[in-house]
């Protein structure tokens, strides 16, 4: 008895051929809103099954909340089909494909319009070799940093001068450390 032929299996081909292939790119989020400001993100693109993955680049001290991801893995449609209940609509969904991922291009996520400004070394030789796309950089203009310093203010006349600078430097200031070494040799 024959069991019968078994069809082309073209997804598990792909993700086979291209398991942990995963083509990372920087892209940059100008927030002009009211409170916002230049955010920075890493996309990455699963090659196996073309899903995308954004997650935020945390900097030390920024005052965000700790919520790294701004979009989950899944497939990223390019304009999203907003529907009552799910299967209402008739439209086929257009989904991003990596050539729609260029060094250089603003595209627009999740409603945000996000430049793509560099890439890695991997994704760099993954586009040249099958898209024969070189991705080139671009440069982000940043402005200097500014510097603020707090003037250290005069003694005020209160306790000794160390116990001036202490309030200073510190809300819950901390008792100069005695030398007990030197109290001893000239008591």
């Amino acid at each position: 008895m024959k069991l019968g032929g078994g069809h082309p299996n073209n997804g598990l081909e792909k993700y086979l051929a291209n398991d942990r292939k995963v083509l990372s790119f920087n892209i940059m989020w100008d927030d002009r809103t009211l409170e916002g400001q230049v955010n920075f993100f890493t996309l990455n693109y699963f090659l196996a099954d073309d899903t995308v993955e954004i997650n935020e680049v945390a900097k030390q001290n920024c005052g965000k909340d700790p919520y790294a991801s701004l979009l989950k893995r899944c497939k990223l449609p390019k304009k999203p089909i907003l529907t009552h209940y799910p299967g209402m609509t008739l439209q086929k969904e257009e989904f991003y494909r990596p050539k729609d991922f260029i060094c250089g291009l603003n595209v627009d996520l999740l409603s945000r319009d996000c430049l793509i400004y560099d890439c890695d070394q991997f994704t760099k030789s993954w586009y040249r070799e099958n898209l024969n796309i070189e991705q080139e950089p671009v440069s982000l203009e940043s402005a200097p940093l500014k510097k603020f310093e707090q003037a250290i203010p005069p003694y005020n006349g209160y306790g000794s001068e160390e116990d001036s600078l202490g309030s200073f430097y510190s809300l819950d200031p901390k008792r100069p450390k005695v030398d007990v070494k030197k109290i001893f040799a000239n008591s």
